[in-house]
């Protein structure tokens, strides 16, 4: 029997052969910069290599996810495959009809209702006008929008979209289902719906390709995972296994950390000290998710495993930890050292609260990023802390000895 990634073409619905996709990256913006950016003999424009020979063949009945950073050519693939797009080189062969999820609103139109958009993008999926017919109920009740679905879709929210978008490509008889990432839209009961119904066209013989940066549900979903890396597949097996190896590209604990993110080192170090345990690489979602506010026990045990603390178990608490408030933490962990009495922030008002503890991270250089050349710039204490400046400036701490 035959690897995942040894597939025969005999079974094939989906082949790729040493294909190429190039995008021009233009680095100006209007006729006046090209002129000027030309008298210089600058260069207007860089070559991205989005697809550099791929190869792949994908069998009838397979769920396929297709795994990497961003910028490695998973979407271009999918496109590549849905006839979106051409290949430069190279060709793409398909046997059947396909119906794809690749972006959120494609194939409606703004100014028709959402009866009037299921009748055309059905169309546009291959279905005719009686089949659509026979199947519109049904559509309907699966969006569960029956109230709003007269309405201009121009109206919608793009969770509307995506919940008429998804039950329209279902409800087509298609062979092969193409879906990237647009499931995240939607919320957790639709989310669970959509993939129930998934697993029952899988069930039923339909071939999935799936991108996604949910690791859980790939593995759940998708018996063969495909890596990209830089436009070239790197890795094809086994879901579990294709995991495995996009996390070993960036040697990082987390899926969406590469290893030339400028936080990298920041990251990796703050995991191997555990600093970062009650963070997701421990539950296996497998990403870091920098710009996710941070909750008052995640920052709350992060100082107690970077200081040194005894363990503790108090309650948890989820609410957001505010960009003062961690200020607050980080001084107290210094035993409150004094600081020059004028803030430094024009957000920050000499003798408010936590305002000492905010003025001595600029004075350390803990907050350095946020007082950047303008005079008084601004700290935002009332903001949520976000995880990459918790990495920041609990490396920073750490690093003042």
């Amino acid at each position: 029997m035959p690897k995942t990634s040894e597939q025969t073409t005999d079974a094939a619905c989906i082949v790729l052969t040493d294909v190429h996709k190039d995008f021009k990256l233009r680095h100006t913006h209007s006729i006046k910069e090209t002129v000027l950016a030309a008298a210089r003999r600058k260069q207007l424009t860089t070559d991205f290599h989005a697809l550099d020979g791929v190869s792949l063949a994908i069998n009838e009945g397979e769920s396929v996810a297709l795994l990497g950073f961003n910028g490695s050519g998973k979407s271009t693939t999918l496109k590549m495959i849905s006839g979106v797009l051409r290949p430069d080189a190279g060709t793409i062969r398909t046997r059947g009809r396909i119906a794809g999820l690749i972006e959120v609103g494609a194939g409606f139109h703004p100014d028709l209702s959402g009866r009037e958009n299921i009748y055309l993008n059905a169309a546009i999926l291959g279905m005719s006008k009686r089949e659509t017919d026979e199947r519109f109920d049904q559509i309907v009740a699966f969006s569960e929008i029956e109230q709003f679905i007269d309405t201009e879709v121009k109206h919608y929210s793009s969770g509307m979209f995506l919940r008429l978008a998804f039950s329209v490509a279902i409800h087509t008889e298609v062979d092969i289902l193409l879906i990237d990432e647009i499931l995240s839209v939607g919320d957790e009961p639709f989310q669970r719906k959509c993939l129930a119904r998934i697993r029952e066209l899988h069930a039923a013989g339909k071939t999935l390709v799936v991108v996604s940066h949910d690791l859980n549900m790939i593995t759940r979903m998708c018996q063969r995972g495909v890596v990209l890396s830089g436009g070239k597949v790197v890795f094809d097996g086994p879901s579990a296994d294709a995991v495995r190896a996009l996390r070993d590209l960036s040697s990082s604990p987390f899926a969406d950390v590469p290893r030339q993110h400028p936080h990298f080192d920041e990251i990796s170090r703050l995991v191997d000290e555990g600093v970062l345990s009650l963070f997701p690489h421990e539950s296996g979602n497998g990403e870091f998710r920098l710009e996710t506010p941070v909750t008052v026990s995640e920052a709350a045990h992060a100082m107690r495993r970077l200081t040194g603390a005894p363990a503790e178990s108090p309650a948890r608490d989820d609410t957001l930890i505010t960009r003062a408030a961690f200020a607050a933490l980080l001084h107290d962990a210094a035993g409150n050292p004094e600081a020059p009495t004028r803030s430094p922030f024009r957000d920050v008002e000499d003798g408010a609260t936590h305002a000492a503890a905010i003025t001595w991270l600029h004075d350390t250089g803990i907050a350095r990023g946020w007082a950047a050349e303008a005079d008084l710039p601004a700290y935002r204490p009332n903001a949520p802390l976000e995880r990459d400046a918790l990495v920041v400036m609990l490396t920073r701490f750490q690093d003042l000895g």
